[in-house]
């Protein structure tokens, strides 16, 4: 469950003893729904706007005033939605609404969310949803993205700089030259290479093509990463995988599946888009999400298509049961071919020149077939024909990010908020 801090705005006209009842009354809801008192002159510790809980009228100015403040010490005015909480007494929603009107003039985003009660199963769940989605807003724009290398030279329309990715997501791109890594790989050999994965070993229910040297520079690559990680404080980065072939003889597939799984979002070839993409759909479900290329798409009868999807580098977190097999074009190194669960999807893209474009879909995944010709880890996904008409109609670049669930109620509210739009 998402927390949130609020702000309690009364006005001094009305009765203290029955406003304090209507407090007495939300309180509980507000607590079970993640929610936190704080005082007026309250400095948060995050970069994230508190609710406010609006107990009257009249109390438009004190909310004006609390937000000057706010603006004054973090900076957070324009950056973050005006959530306000409202119930059925004292013209609690009128001045909500004036608030909300104020905040669209001052272009910010707002959100009214009234109480229907203390019991309220709806509005508790409207909180929860706000919440998330303002803290995903805030987490994106702490976000440390390490780019390992530079983009593959393929990715013609998955190169945006870093400025654009911090004007429009706020999340800081981390340049790392690709000799850090190669130079922290041989620190680890230095020190006597890596174990072997043997719990990671233990754990498949096959094994073919990986030596036990492949698997051995693959968790050589995995410390040098980690490295990389603690060194620049990341949160997510994306590898510029292919040239660790002709260095090492091997891939950053298992890695990368690896670091996803410990929570530190991980995406190759240098994919930017796809990184923000994965970053997101942490914040937004709290999991790791998986990049992946849309290898088949057919619309189908009945108004529902699908979708194949293929990559080397799923989180292990992600599927229940796994096989160990090589990279799949080079034959090299060590890769998943993972076996994921049936049930709710969400698939995802951003793009654009400006990356404020998004692409989004619920479907359905369907089965995880081991074809040969694609990358190890496959899922056929059922999809509704409309959405396959917005992705061939308009796509963003070549690769697509899945999460487990259906999140797409969050990303609209994510992407209204924070001024994108979705193709």
């Amino acid at each position: 469950m998402a927390r949130f801090d609020y702000i309690v705005a009364a006005s001094l006209l009305h009765d203290e003893a029955g406003i304090g009842n209507i407090f007495d009354e939300y309180e509980p809801l507000l607590r079970r729904a993640g929610g936190l008192r704080r005082s007026g002159d309250y400095r948060p510790e995050a970069e994230v706007l508190p609710f406010y809980f609006i107990l009257t009228g009249g109390t438009e100015a004190f909310v004006l005033e609390s937000l000057e403040r706010l603006d004054r010490s973090r900076d957070l005015g324009r950056k973050h939605p005006l959530i306000l909480i409202a119930h059925g007494k004292h013209n609690s929603l009128p001045a909500a609404l004036e608030l909300a009107a104020w905040a669209r003039q001052q272009g910010r985003a707002s959100q009214v969310v009234q109480l229907a009660g203390a019991d309220d199963p709806v509005g508790r769940a409207e909180l929860e949803e706000a919440a998330r989605v303002a803290n995903s807003l805030a987490g994106m724009g702490e976000s440390r993205i390490g780019l390992v290398g530079e983009p593959s030279s393929w990715l013609v329309a998955s190169r945006q700089s870093a400025d654009t990715v911090e004007a429009s997501w706020g999340a800081r791109i981390i340049p790392i030259p690709f000799e850090r890594l190669t130079g922290a790989m041989e620190a680890q050999r230095k020190r006597g290479g890596a174990r072997l994965p043997d719990d990671f070993i233990r754990g498949a229910s096959f094994r073919r093509e990986a030596s036990d040297e492949d698997l051995g520079k693959s968790e050589v690559i995995l410390e040098a990463l980690k490295t990389l990680v603690d060194d620049e404080r990341l949160d997510a980065l994306s590898l510029r995988c292919f040239d660790l072939l002709s260095l090492d003889g091997s891939t950053g597939c298992y890695a990368l599946s690896r670091l996803a799984a410990e929570g530190i979002d991980a995406g190759c070839e240098g994919d930017v888009p796809s990184v923000l993409a994965l970053r997101w759909v942490r914040l937004l479900s709290g999991n790791a999400g998986w990049m992946a290329n849309p290898s088949v798409i057919r619309k189908g009868e009945g108004g529902w298509g699908s979708m194949l999807l293929a990559h080397c580098t799923v989180p292990l977190s992600l599927v229940p049961a796994y096989g160990i097999r090589s990279h799949f074009e080079s034959g090299r190194g060590a890769a998943l071919c993972g076996t994921l669960p049936k049930g709710p999807v969400t698939l995802l893209r951003i793009g654009g020149p400006k990356l404020d474009q998004v692409w989004a879909a619920e479907g359905r995944l369907k089965e995880s077939p081991a074809e040969e010709g694609l990358c190890r880890t496959q899922a056929v996904i059922e999809v509704s024909n409309s959405d396959i008409d917005a992705l061939l109609d308009a796509p963003l670049g070549n690769h697509l990010v899945m999460a487990l669930g259906g999140w797409v109620g969050l990303i609209d509210r994510y992407i209204r908020w924070a001024g994108l739009s979705r193709v």
